[in-house]
């Protein structure tokens, strides 16, 4: 399907507003963005240079990607308990 398509860009539309719906409504999710706004509130009053910043970037980058890779090895199951 071509991105361009009308169809494809419903479809894409509707995936966000129900994505959307479901992080708004998800108290889990709330807690950590507001705790993620304050370590990055934190972060800017501390006027590190972009050498730092970007090393920090990087760090959490991979600490995610670590993440992300750790929650693909579980099995289902466990996936499942967890929501």
């Amino acid at each position: 399907m071509e991105k361009d398509s009308a169809l494809y860009q419903l479809m894409d539309t509707r995936m966000h507003s129900v994505m959307n719906g479901i992080v708004s409504s998800d108290g889990e999710y709330q807690a950590i963005l507001r705790k993620s706004d304050i370590y990055s509130g934190e972060l800017e009053r501390m006027d590190l240079s972009k050498e730092i910043r970007l090393l920090i970037d990087r760090y959490v980058s991979e600490q995610n990607a670590l993440g992300e890779y750790s929650n693909a090895s579980e099995p289902p199951f466990y996936r499942l308990r967890a929501i």
